[in-house]
């Protein structure tokens, strides 16, 4: 019986032994696992890759100079026919959305009308009927032909055109041309109220950013005296 319950108590010795090796395996490979999973990136920790940037090699510069050689090509073929005579192009380089070309586009117009009564007639009804701006060039251009045949009706359009040149200079001296025919009696077809109502209401014709400043603010303080004098004068007789 001794040998009995000796080997009994080996047989439990092993299986204890057994159980304790396969608890410490098991515990090993929970410790791997959590360290596995915590050591493991998240959707959000990964590093997104950036995207590509657009690349088309050597040729973007070309691309570059094509779209600019398009926008000069384009400028002087514009100019070209406003040289000719050609009102539409005035439309077409206010869309290019540029100044300078508008400008450009406008002083050729300008040269072209200075041809005859009947063309620059034709490029005012232009921009009046559709609404354009006209620029310095054209507004002095208009006083010039004015000074050969004032009225009323050239005086009126003269002053609007002068408005519509954006440069508060030219309306100053617009005004004062008229002012001063006016004054000597070569307008009595103007009354003084009437003078009041153009000179004011084209004001406000001219852009805004040029009524600011200096010039827009000595064209403002030189209207309110002329108004003054207006409401108080006659033209001579």
């Amino acid at each position: 019986m001794g040998d009995a319950a000796n080997q009994g108590d080996a047989q439990g010795s092993e299986a204890m032994v057994l159980v304790i090796f396969i608890a410490v395996l098991a515990l090993i490979g929970a410790v791997f696992l959590i360290y596995a999973v915590q050591s493991t990136p998240t959707q959000k920790e990964i590093e997104p890759i950036p995207p590509s940037r657009h690349f088309v090699g050597l040729f973007e510069s070309n691309r570059t100079v094509s779209l600019v050689d398009a926008q000069t090509k384009g400028r002087w073929n514009l100019l070209d026919r406003a040289c000719h005579g050609d009102c539409k192009t005035l439309g077409e380089a206010q869309d290019f959305r540029d100044a300078t070309i508008y400008n450009d586009v406008l002083d050729a117009l300008v040269e072209w009308a200075a041809e005859s009564q009947e063309k620059l007639e034709a490029l005012v009804s232009h921009i009046k009927n559709n609404e354009l701006r006209g620029n310095k060039r054209l507004a002095q251009r208009m006083i010039e032909n004015w000074r050969a045949a004032p009225g009323r009706r050239s005086t009126i359009e003269m002053i609007h055109i002068a408005a519509l040149s954006d440069d508060a200079e030219s309306y100053a001296q617009a005004v004062d041309e008229v002012m001063d025919l006016w004054r000597r009696g070569y307008l009595v077809k103007l009354s003084s109220d009437e003078l009041v109502d153009l000179f004011v209401s084209q004001f406000w014709v001219i852009a805004p950013e040029s009524r600011r400043g200096g010039g827009g603010y000595a064209l403002k303080r030189r209207l309110l005296g002329l108004r003054r004098e207006l409401a108080s004068a006659t033209p001579v007789r």
